[in-house]
């Protein structure tokens, strides 16, 4: 890479080299800016970043960057790659409450396990698949839990969304004006 960049420097045409290392003349002008890019890096100390988003992401972020006050969007991201680097590890509580729910969930998935296992033994057995009263009670009640289980991982996602939002943007709005 170096050896073509030194090449075009000294005024070697681009069409020439290309033909000579068997590629297009774009090939060779990508390689050329992605040479000049990683020079620009390492001389700077800082590191281009790219990515895509669709457009709804993007007005949105747009508009969280107006209303904190934010000069740009480049100044937007500059901030969250700021952001304290703990913003991303897992929050204890959260991590409790998900076991929690993930011991409830289990202990559902077994009681429904023992109640098929029950039925399929009696169909073997060549009887009715039929509830008996106090197996409709149990699904039923198991029904009702779940229910309450879904309801407190609805709450623990509001709980963490809400945390997550204001913990970004105090980092964000905490970041410093510092030039990018």
């Amino acid at each position: 890479m170096k050896k073509i960049a030194a090449s075009v420097r000294s005024g070697v045409p681009v069409t020439v080299l290309a033909k000579a290392h068997g590629v297009t003349r774009p090939t060779i002008y990508r390689a050329l800016r992605a040479f000049h890019e990683q020079e620009a890096v390492v001389d700077t100390g800082t590191a281009p970043v790219s990515f895509t988003v669709d457009r709804n992401s993007l007005a949105a972020f747009d508009a969280l960057t107006g209303r904190l006050g934010l000069s740009s969007r480049a100044d937007a991201l500059r901030r969250v790659c700021r952001v304290p680097a703990g913003f991303l590890e897992p929050d204890p509580d959260l991590a409790d409450a998900l076991r929690n729910v993930a011991g409830e969930l289990a202990a559902i998935g077994r009681n429904v396990n023992q109640l098929v296992a029950t039925k399929n033994y009696e169909v073997r057995r060549g009887q009715q698949l039929k509830l008996s009263r106090p197996q409709q009670q149990l699904l039923s009640d198991l029904l009702e839990h779940l229910d309450g289980v879904s309801i407190a991982i609805r709450e623990i996602e509001g709980k963490r969304a809400s945390k997550t939002i204001r913990r970004f943007v105090s980092g964000m709005t905490e970041a410093g004006d510092e030039p990018g």
